[in-house]
């Protein structure tokens, strides 16, 4: 093989395995991505996990003087919806730049897509590889 192709592969795999690596360290960041938000004045306090699912519920000992059931579940969804969109914030900050398209982790289950594998270990099938990121080939 010239040099000068094994360079240019080196290179490649250098830069496949920088990817590779970055991308891992986003699935990382994805894992411990939490959000809280407050409602009616700090009288309900909500925590969601990555997915946008309740973690924690919290009300304010004095919230059954001050809003009834109709305000209350009201109060609980506006923290919700709060919270939920903090995480979507996050997830779309921790994917920008290296996910492909239509992996934002939104919907469905989110936090089950296994980013790693978008890279494998080694790079066989580059062909496979090129597809997978939408690379054109050289």
């Amino acid at each position: 093989m010239r040099a000068e192709w094994q360079a240019h592969i080196d290179e490649l795999l250098q830069t496949y395995q920088e990817k590779r690596r970055q991308i891992q360290e986003m699935q990382s960041r994805l894992e411990t991505i939490e959000a809280s938000a407050e409602a009616a004045d700090g009288m309900v306090r909500v925590k969601v996990d990555r997915q946008g699912r309740l973690a924690s519920l919290e009300f304010d000992p004095r919230v059954s003087r001050r809003l009834g059931s109709e305000e209350l579940a009201e109060a609980v969804m506006e923290a919700s919806r709060k919270a939920q969109a903090d995480v979507a914030d996050q997830v779309r900050a921790a994917m920008q730049g290296l996910a492909p398209e239509g992996a934002s982790g939104e919907g469905g289950e989110g936090g089950g897509f296994d980013l790693a594998k978008l890279l494998p270990e080694r790079p066989d099938d580059i062909e496979a590889v090129r597809q997978r990121l939408g690379i054109q080939p050289l």
